[in-house]
Parts: C-alpha cells; sequence; structure tokens
C-alpha cells in the first residue's frame, strides 16, 4: 500500500491518538459503504489492531493499516486535514478505489429519471 500523509493530516493523527492513549493500535483505513453511486466509494479511518492479513505503512510514529481490498483501493491514495469554512477533518482522495471497490459513474439518489 503507497499512500502519501500530509503534515498537517499527521499532526492531527497524533494528536488523536495520544488523547486516546491507543497503545500498540494503528490508525486502520477502510472502505465505506452506502450513499449516492455518483460520489464513488468513500473511507474511513478508526484505532484498531493490526490483523495477520493487513497491509502496513508507517510515517514517523504514525502506523497506518488496511485490509488487502482496502490496501489495493488505497495504492496511490493521500490522506490530509482540511479546515475551511464548510468542513474540517480529514480527507482520503484515492484514484484507484473506484476502479478497485467498484461505484461511481452512476447516481442512483434523489431527483433522477424513474
Amino acid at each position: 500500500m503507497n499512500l502519501t500523509v500530509t503534515d498537517l493530516a499527521q499532526q492531527h493523527l497524533s494528536k488523536l491518538i495520544a488523547e486516546h492513549d491507543s497503545g500498540t493500535q494503528a490508525i486502520r483505513v477502510f472502505a465505506q459503504t452506502g450513499g449516492c453511486g455518483c460520489s464513488g466509494p468513500s473511507f474511513g479511518m478508526g484505532l484498531d489492531d493490526p490483523q495477520a492479513t493487513d497491509a502496513i505503512v508507517e510515517f514517523g510514529t504514525l502506523k497506518f493499516i488496511a485490509d488487502p481490498t482496502a490496501a489495493e483501493a488505497l495504492e496511490g491514495a493521500a490522506i490530509d486535514y482540511v479546515e475551511d469554512v464548510m468542513q474540517q477533518g480529514f480527507s482520503i482522495e484515492a484514484p484507484n478505489a473506484a476502479e478497485v471497490l467498484g461505484g461511481g459513474g452512476s447516481c442512483g439518489c434523489g431527483g433522477g429519471a424513474h
């Protein structure tokens, strides 16, 4: 799994982990399902213990893990932290996600033709 984590995202993640005293846990990046098909696949993050089949990437003191499918979808992904008037939080841009996980290309929610 090859991904990039911005300095700002690393700072915010380090702070969150320190607040939760995670011990041996790592940051699991996982694919989320649901929502509108037009937006494509999305990802979430949480603290978890690594499993034998997980892909692992380390950035300084941070360790990121993902199951094999999510790891393939995250190849070339970028994790950032966004702060602006409209939103505040982590952003994961994964250019391979739609190809690996499916989704995107057709909108299935709200106002479409019947």
